[in-house]
């Protein structure tokens, strides 16, 4: 699943190419991938131009003029294909191998621009939406999220009293939880919880305070780092400017189930937590 650190890739480069441009067209494949309905979504986007691309968490926030906001959100396995009038597709989001053209039987929604460009809306397994809201209900979907990493928000304070609310599941499990930290994923659950040292099954009744400030660290780190490489690029993922993002060349455990750790030269083990393939070290994560 494309975590923050790909997302906000992916919202930069689309505002340098998306951003003022006029939506002449919507077309359909999958309407249940549209909410409230395809007409409601049609009515809200067709004609309009858009302004600018925000990032809440994992969701990308459309603004357009008029009154109304379209949100995208990939889930698991969607991907942003962006075809310019001239010159190469640029992708972004989750990779679809063996997959190389736009449209193809994973491409559901696209919208056609004036200027001869296009967006195309791609999912494998039909998770991932698109949502036209009122600007005035953004309020109550920013409610469903805590607090992003870098905002001022998100205190050591903060995070610690979320954790003490939450005892009985695992470390992993709560920075999983978008209502406690936004845009946190599988990938970066696991850099985050290594370079602080905790095991991702760890109960979060039994960590310490010095513990929570750790973590709330190295996800600041992790996430930064992260961002800087563009995100994780693995098989064929690539940002939104084609550009595959280098992170994954740099992940400390994620993915490196069998190799040697980059502490200790013990070996990476993985295992199940919060129901997602999780990598850690038993020497150096207590």
């Amino acid at each position: 699943m494309p975590e923050l650190p790909e997302v906000e890739t992916i919202k930069n480069d689309l505002n340098k190419l998306a951003r003022g441009q006029l939506i002449l067209r919507l077309e359909v494949r999958k309407p249940k991938l549209l909410k409230p309905s395809t007409k409601a979504v049609r009515w809200a986007i067709v004609g309009k131009v858009i302004k600018q691309i925000e990032r809440r968490g994992k969701l990308l926030i459309f603004y357009l003029n008029g009154e109304h906001l379209l949100l995208m959100h990939l889930k698991m396995t969607g991907q942003i294909v962006w075809q310019p009038p001239r010159g190469r597709f640029l992708t972004g989001g989750h990779p679809i191998v063996g997959v190389s053209s736009v449209p193809n039987r994973f491409t559901h929604l696209t919208i056609y621009f004036k200027s001869g460009a296009r967006l195309y809306f791609n999912d494998v397994r039909q998770f991932g939406y698109w949502q036209v809201i009122a600007k005035k209900e953004l309020p109550k979907i920013y409610s469903k999220f805590g607090p992003e990493p870098f905002s001022l928000e998100f205190t050591r304070e903060s995070f610690w009293q979320s954790l003490k609310k939450r005892g009985r599941t695992t470390i992993k499990a709560v920075l999983l939880d978008q209502k406690v930290v936004a845009g946190i994923g599988n990938i970066y659950a696991d850099e985050s919880l290594f370079l602080a040292r905790v095991r991702p099954s760890k109960r979060v009744s039994t960590l310490s305070k010095n513990n929570a400030g750790d973590i709330y660290k190295a996800i600041k780190v992790i996430l930064a780092r992260a961002i800087k490489a563009r995100g994780t690029s693995f098989n064929s993922y690539v940002d939104g400017q084609g550009r595959k993002g280098t992170y994954w060349e740099k992940r400390l455990v994620y993915g490196r189930r069998g190799e040697k750790c980059k502490r200790c030269r013990n070996i990476i083990l993985k295992t199940l937590v919060a129901g997602r393939g999780t990598h850690y070290c038993a020497r150096c994560q207590k």
